[in-house]
Formats: C-alpha cells, structure tokens, sequence
C-alpha cells in the first residue's frame, strides 16, 4: 500500500534533525508499524490553501492508495511577488523583505504581515476549509483513492456541531463568539451567520476526520529539541491517533 502525506511544518518534523525525523515523526512510525510505503509531500510553513493543492495533485496522480492530509492555521497566506519570490504571514523571522523594487524594513514587514492577518478572518477560512475537503472527498471517490483528514492547527470547536440555544452567550464557545464579531453584532445578525456557518458544516463529511476538534495543536504534548514544534510524545499521540482511525476504518 502507497500512503501520502500532507501538510505543515508539523507533518514535515520541524523541531527534529532531520537525520532523526525517521525515529520520531508519526508517519515513520506509521509506516514502520503498519509496513506501507510512504511518501511526505509536506511544506513547512504551508496555507490550507497550498495542502489542498498538493493532496489534490496527490489524488489524481494515482500514485497512492491512500492520502493523509494535515490541515494548518486557517489565517496563513502565501504571497508571491514574482516567479521567485514569497512572502509568507507566518514567517516570525525579524529580516528584512526585498525584491526588485519592493522593500519592506523589519518593522513594516511586521505591520504590513499583521495587517493581513487581521484582515483574514477565520470565519471564510472554515468555508473555504470545508471545500478543500468536499472537493479532496470527490476526487478520492472518483479516483478510488482513501482521503483522511488531521486537525493540526484549526481551531474549530463542536458548537457548530450543536443546535444554537436561545442563550446565545452560552451557546457559543470563545472562538464562535470571535468568529462572529459577537459584541458588535446583534442577536439576529450572530444567529444568521451562526447558522450559515453551521449550514456548511453540516456538509462535512465528519468520518474522514482523525480529530475533528480535538487538534493536534491543542494537545502538543512536549517539543522537539529544535524549537517549539511537536516533540516525541506529540508526534507518538498523533500516530496512535491515526494507526486507531486506521485500523477502525478497517484501512489498512
């Protein structure tokens, strides 16, 4: 059986040398217990948009029986000033950005990233989100290849999986409430858009999900010796997740 996997910098290993990312990242340790061969097409540093396009190529490739997709933060952005050129909203580093004619001093780089990300809400990202995935489910349907999904970054909670009570403050988690713009909307206006957002939802076919809400992100559990990414016990919660959905699924 022929696995890919997909994703951020999680996916990848950062945090590890790479000359020990085949002891402790999950999926060689996946494929070391299962017995698959495995391909890691994942990018660090990857929008949702960038691991939809790569799981997208993956599938219609027919490379692969089965492609294991890991969805990042929702609000990345990837720009690309020229053929050559990138500019990246989750890069932290503090130089300067330059190309050609375009020149942004470190503190503009932070402002004008800030900027971006502020005006990139999450609330169209989940939309675009659940997409990516319907279309991935129609490809792997087409193509007859297994399409699974991982919740890295995304930080999503299940009252979208809940009916909206009359108590709109207590029906709705911290994150909905930012997501709706809760104290400057009226109760119409939040439950509109609670419920559009929850009619998209409902579109998501749930069982391809590893961990739907329960993030990886959210259970990073130590780090990697080479900076704040997820370390042996993380990556090790992360396998144990996908070999359960895997065997339960009856997959491989």
């Amino acid at each position: 059986m022929n696995v890919c996997f997909n994703g951020c910098s999680f996916t990848v290993g950062e945090g590890f040398p790479v000359d020990q990312r085949e002891n402790y990242i999950y999926d060689r340790i996946l494929e070391q217990t299962l017995n698959f061969k495995r391909a890691n097409i994942a990018v660090a540093g990857s929008s949702n948009y960038l691991i939809f396009m790569r799981s997208a190529d993956a599938i219609l490739s027919g490379d692969y029986d089965c492609v294991i997709t890991q969805w990042t933060a929702l609000n990345r952005l990837w720009l690309c000033p020229g053929p050559d050129a990138t500019f990246s909203t989750n890069n932290d580093n503090v130089l300067d950005f330059k190309y050609n004619h375009i020149y942004l001093s470190p503190r503009e780089k932070i402002k004008f990233k800030d900027t971006l990300l502020m005006l990139n809400g999450d609330y169209n990202n989940i939309i675009d989100l659940i997409k990516f995935c319907n279309i991935l489910k129609n490809l792997s349907y087409t193509t007859k290849t297994k399409i699974i999904f991982i919740n890295g970054l995304v930080p999503w909670t299940d009252d979208l999986n809940q009916p909206l009570g009359n108590d709109l403050n207590n029906s709705l988690s911290d994150y909905s409430k930012s997501l709706l713009d809760f104290d400057n909307k009226d109760d119409d206006e939040i439950i509109k858009f609670f419920l559009e957002l929850e009619g998209h939802f409902a579109k998501l076919d749930q069982s391809l999900w590893v961990n739907l809400f329960d993030s990886w992100a959210k259970n990073c559990k130590d780090t990697g010796p080479e900076g704040h990414h997820p370390g042996i016990a993380s990556h090790k919660w992360m396998a144990d997740k996908v070999l359960t959905y895997l065997k339960t699924h009856k997959i491989i």
